[in-house]
């Protein structure tokens, strides 16, 4: 009987494990969507570089004075022109503190491994089973020998 309790505590730790820490629980699942929510970020953030760069392109295309600007500052200039560099930071239009760092890279899961859930579980089954035993053992009582006063007192 104390077995079986073992194995159902067993049983029930490894789903109360697993539901909240396993490759599929909770955890893991709070873990997926902040990842979803970082993918978001990025895919907007690329969205937002694609529209910038298709309207760049639009500008170098129709406009030849942001043609000219843009070849100034890749280098290509004409004879009796000067070039000054500015620092990069200076020429990033683009840079922002909270620039985005891509690309992210989707990892597994970080819940428990299954192998680890089953020992924990285990280990539950295993207390559950030894705490029933102490529950459930008798000690052999002896009967106290009762003694009259008198004869306590001849024994002394």
């Amino acid at each position: 009987m104390s077995l079986s309790y073992g194995f159902f505590s067993f049983l029930i730790g490894y789903c109360c494990i697993s539901a909240v820490a396993g490759k599929a629980g909770m955890l893991a699942y709070q873990d997926l969507v902040s990842q979803q929510q970082q993918i978001q970020k990025a895919i907007d953030y690329l969205q937002t570089q694609n529209q910038d760069k298709a309207h760049m392109i639009d500008d170098l295309k129709n406009n030849s004075a942001v043609a000219a600007g843009r070849a100034a500052t890749l280098g290509y200039i004409r004879d009796g022109e000067m070039l000054i560099v500015l620092p990069e930071a200076w020429r990033s239009e683009d840079a922002k503190d909270d620039d985005i760092r891509l690309p992210v890279v989707m990892g597994d899961s970080t819940g428990l491994p299954d192998a680890l859930i089953r020992l924990m579980a285990a280990i539950t089954g295993v207390f559950a089973f030894l705490a029933i035993q102490l529950f459930h053992f008798k000690p052999h009582v002896r009967p106290l020998k009762q003694m009259s006063f008198e004869k306590q007192a001849e024994v002394h």
